[in-house]
């Protein structure tokens, strides 16, 4: 009976271990998971789609959860190339003024930025940690250091997509720490967060030469670019 048992549990252990086997190590949702038909359109399009949700916190305040998604007509190694250049983005991202890296090692780095905004300049330090066998990149605010806003933390993805493009998908909590109108919070949002990943977009299929200087003041800022509808 004992070794029948064995036997049993060697079969057993064998089958696990080949569906295992048989498992992509690197399965995921599709690229386009958690958008409509309409928005995989729009995107194939080049244009930008976001997704807010707004809610209350302690104190009258609020914090937001973005999510946004766009086509790079380059393959996820020409956006992860721009990416581990992070020290680089004041070049290109809207209302960044200034990136220092603190420290940097194989697959994380310590960031300061100073972002302009319409209620002053903020600064804040993230972590992040890069992940290049998932095409992803996850920040967390540094607490211990100076912080203008009250928390954030957030994804960079960069999965492939059809004929060799790219999907970014773009998430970010922010708690910003301070009692702001519903209406104007999400104007901001949806003002800033398509300027953000056009941004990442174009300096990507420029090979990493595109800078907002190149562009008029109301592309800088972060105002949808008419020009990206094709891709």
């Amino acid at each position: 009976m004992g070794s029948r048992m064995t036997a049993v549990r060697t079969v057993v252990l064998s089958a696990a271990l080949l569906l295992v086997a048989l498992t992509p190590v690197h399965a995921r949702e599709p690229a386009t998971a958690g958008l409509t038909p309409d928005e995989v359109d729009k995107i194939n399009r080049g244009e930008v789609v976001v997704k807010t949700r707004v809610y209350s916190i302690a104190d009258g305040k609020r914090a937001v959860t973005i999510k946004g998604y766009c086509v790079i007509n380059k393959p996820p190694d020409a956006a992860w190339a721009v990416m581990l250049d992070y020290e680089k983005f004041h070049e290109f991202m809207p209302r960044l003024s200034k990136v220092k890296v603190l420290e940097k090692t194989k697959d994380t780095m310590k960031v300061t930025e100073t972002v302009s905004m319409p209620v002053g300049t903020l600064t804040h330090t993230l972590d992040l940690k890069f992940y290049p066998t998932q095409g992803r990149v996850a920040w967390t605010l540094d607490k211990s250091r100076k912080h203008d806003i009250a928390d954030t933390s957030g994804t960079w993805e960069f999965l492939p997509y059809r004929r060799g493009g790219t999907v970014v998908r773009y998430t970010s909590t922010v708690d910003s720490g301070m009692i702001v109108p519903k209406f104007l919070e999400e104007q901001l949002i949806s003002y800033d967060l398509p300027g953000v990943l056009s941004s990442i977009k174009r300096r990507t299929e420029s090979d990493g030469t595109w800078t907002k200087e190149q562009s008029p003041a109301a592309e800088v800022s972060g105002a949808p670019d008419k020009a990206l509808s094709a891709p």
